[in-house]
């Protein structure tokens, strides 16, 4: 994500909030700076609303359809992922 639009900054975190970082990086197939940005907007966002913010960062009105992670803990193969949409479009 490197722009004009954006910058890079320097932080400094306990290691064992950068250890619990890197893992939800690693479970949720994504980067350390996208959970830290997420959590960051989800913050913001939720201060401007005024509302409260729950323990994964946001007001918790969230709803999950699938998690994947009970599928395969060592990834999802795309049969899988198109079986579980499938199983969601026909429920509604």
């Amino acid at each position: 994500m490197s722009n004009k639009q954006s910058q890079t900054v320097n932080i400094t975190l306990p290691k064992a909030l950068l250890k619990e970082i890197d893992a939800i990086a690693k479970r949720d197939y994504t980067s350390r700076s996208d959970i830290i940005r997420q959590t960051l907007l989800h913050r913001i966002r939720a201060q401007k609303q005024q509302t409260s913010v729950d323990e994964w960062g946001d007001d918790g009105d969230w709803t999950t359809l699938v998690d994947f992670r009970e599928i395969n803990a060592n990834g999802v193969p795309v049969r899988d992922v198109v079986h579980a949409i499938e199983e969601i479009i026909a429920e509604k």
